[in-house]
């Protein structure tokens, strides 16, 4: 939907339900990438001045961004961040762009790292309470996670949710982790940084109180 039809579902959905107190922005896609993100972020909270905003990205552009975000009194972020490897990243994203300049391989790696990390820490510093959301995949990344949870942690994040990976699309030729193989990480991990155990599969799309929401 664009901004216009998002500030009518945001007013509608209030109306029903004035026990909302959250508006989220996440994909698909990357929301900072898309000026109708700043749009409608913008029209929501001039209209509602103490609702909560919170947003999902990749955090490459989330270090150019946080003055906006802190503008918005934007309290919470999560980034999606799986690996502090370019090696590694080179085998989850095909490309990436920042700028007007589309980046391939391990030049693509090493920004996509960098500008996360930087953005995390960007972000952190500001006072936003970040959490990133790393998937397990377990014959990509399964040695990354812990130096991951390590340099989120040392860069200001709060929390990690680490999730299984759900075989899709470029990975569909993937397994996803074991209950003990994820167990076994996120218990490793929490030596660096709290863990978030009680994530399920969830969707963007949707309205209401966890547990009771429903599909827009």
């Amino acid at each position: 939907m664009n901004p216009e039809q998002a500030i009518v579902r945001t007013r509608l959905e209030i109306e029903k339900n004035p026990n909302l107190k959250i508006v989220a922005i996440s994909g698909p896609g990357e929301p900072l990438a898309n000026p109708e993100t700043f749009e409608t972020l913008e029209m929501i909270r001039r209209e509602y001045e103490d609702i909560e905003i919170c947003m999902s990205t990749n955090g490459t552009l989330l270090r150019d961004n946080v003055v906006w975000l802190k503008k918005l009194k934007v309290k919470t972020i999560t980034v999606s961040m799986s690996t502090v490897y370019p090696t590694t990243a080179v085998k989850i994203y095909e490309w990436a762009r920042l700028g007007d300049h589309v980046f391939y391989d391990e030049e693509m790696g090493s920004m996509i790292v960098k500008s996360q990390l930087e953005g995390i820490s960007r972000a952190s510093s500001e006072g936003i309470y970040v959490k990133v959301n790393s998937i397990l995949i377990p014959d990509i990344n399964m040695h990354d996670i812990i130096p991951l949870s390590k340099a989120i942690s040392e860069a200001g994040a709060s929390l990690q949710n680490i999730v299984p990976l759900v075989p899709y699309d470029k990975l569909a030729s993937f397994r996803p982790p074991t209950s003990i193989e994820l167990n076994g990480i996120r218990e490793m991990a929490s030596g660096f940084i709290k863990q978030f155990y009680r994530c399920k599969q969830c969707r963007s799309d949707v309205v209401g109180i966890p547990g009771s929401d429903r599909i827009l």
